[in-house]
């Protein structure tokens, strides 16, 4: 346990010190920021509701389909190929710690930066709502937007669970990036072709949690897409840790 607590702390101290990593929170967070603005440059012109009180969630979509995935590819290379690449794992393996303590802890880390991340844009979409949002829009009450959030959080860590077994197939970073990227715009494509296919990828649930703030889906529904996304989070992450046990390093 003490070892694994190390590498978690280890593993997000790396993160932390990666330029990348501190880059991309930065863009991030612009993201929110520059919309706002956009809206309220085009209101005068096209008479467009600046920010509506349900702004937060509205900016989930994209933070969901472009932003999480994105950041998470980027640090799972970092994580997995690179570190095999520059022979960082083999020596972070003579410490006293296991391979399945390792690979918790990498896995535990990207967790963990996934939910700072989410907590970090949900933030700063409040505050923007907050400064610059036109009252009597619409409102989304508190508990709907901290609903959507937690369920927006198994989707991506279901997602980065397939990233991860994707990138013990990979001993270079930029390999990985490229596939991973392909990989997930596929998922995303492939639905509008064979629309059966979307039930069964995990790539088709970035926009899951809205089906919590609907009316409309029964609570069957709802129980029968989180087992799934909790399914493919354990698969993935087992058969990623599978590749990981076998793998020369």
């Amino acid at each position: 346990m003490d070892g694994l607590t190390a590498g978690l702390r280890n593993e997000l101290q790396l993160m932390l010190y990666r330029k990348k990593t501190i880059v991309l929170l930065l863009v991030s967070i612009i993201i929110p920021v520059l919309l706002v603005g956009l809206f309220h440059s085009l209101q005068p012109v096209l008479g467009l509701v600046a920010v509506s009180p349900s702004y937060p969630v509205q900016m989930l979509e994209i933070y969901t389909l472009f932003v999480i995935p994105l950041f998470m590819i980027v640090e799972i290379a970092d994580l997995f190929p690179q570190e095999i690449s520059s022979r960082t794992l083999k020596l972070a393996l003579l410490r006293p710690i296991t391979r399945l303590g390792a690979y918790t802890a990498k896995f535990l880390a990207l967790g963990i930066a996934i939910g700072a991340l989410l907590l970090l844009l949900g933030t700063v979409s409040t505050l923007c709502n907050l400064l610059f949002g036109t009252p009597g829009t619409g409102g989304l009450n508190v508990f709907s937007m901290l609903k959507a959030y937690a369920a927006a959080f198994l989707s991506m860590c279901s997602l980065a669970a397939l990233f991860v077994f994707t990138a013990q197939f990979f001993r270079s970073a930029g390999g990985f990036l490229v596939t991973s990227i392909l990989l997930y715009t596929g998922g995303k494509t492939v639905p509008y072709f064979f629309s059966g296919f979307s039930y069964f990828s995990v790539t088709s649930y970035t926009d899951w949690y809205s089906l919590w703030l609907s009316h409309t889906f029964s609570t069957g529904r709802l129980a029968n897409t989180s087992l799934f996304l909790l399914a493919g989070l354990l698969m993935f992450s087992t058969l990623g840790y599978i590749l990981f046990e076998r793998k020369e390093v």
